[in-house]
């Protein structure tokens, strides 16, 4: 008995199937350093992550309100955080330590944190755009 995959279960089993790949990586990763600061970056990468995941694909009754909290992120971004850009570059790069990027427990708790929010937005965008029975949701094609 074949039974034939459509598109939406091929993405949904393998994008659930990577993030379980994912995330048990990361959690064996996290208890080896025993760093609890690489722990505290993690959840704060899945958290951002979660965020930008329900942005990135938000409900139909959502769309509204999210375009306007879009503009305010977006402002708050440009304005704020990339006046703060040099003063970052200046402590990852400053000559006097040594290159901050390249200690380990730093790249530890910058990888931990990038790998969580990056686990934690695709994932959420996947389940709500593909897991979800509601408007906006990925809908099987009709076969005639």
């Amino acid at each position: 008995m074949s039974e034939k995959w459509t598109s939406k279960e091929v993405k949904q089993w393998g994008s659930l199937g990577f993030a379980v790949l994912l995330g048990a990586i990361l959690l064996v990763v996290l208890i080896i350093g025993c760093d609890l600061l690489a722990w505290l970056a993690t959840v704060l990468g899945l958290v951002a992550g979660w965020g930008t995941g329900i942005l990135a694909h938000p409900y139909q009754s959502e769309s509204d309100r999210f375009k306007e909290f879009a503009k305010i992120v977006s402002v708050f971004i440009t304005g704020f955080l990339v006046g703060k850009l040099d003063r970052l570059f200046e402590l990852w790069f400053n000559p006097e330590y040594g290159p901050l990027v390249l200690r380990p427990t730093f790249a530890l708790r910058a990888m931990a944190g990038i790998t969580g929010f990056l686990l934690a937005a695709v994932s959420t965008y996947v389940t709500r755009k593909y897991f979800s029975r509601g408007p906006g949701s990925e809908q099987p094609a009709h076969s005639e």
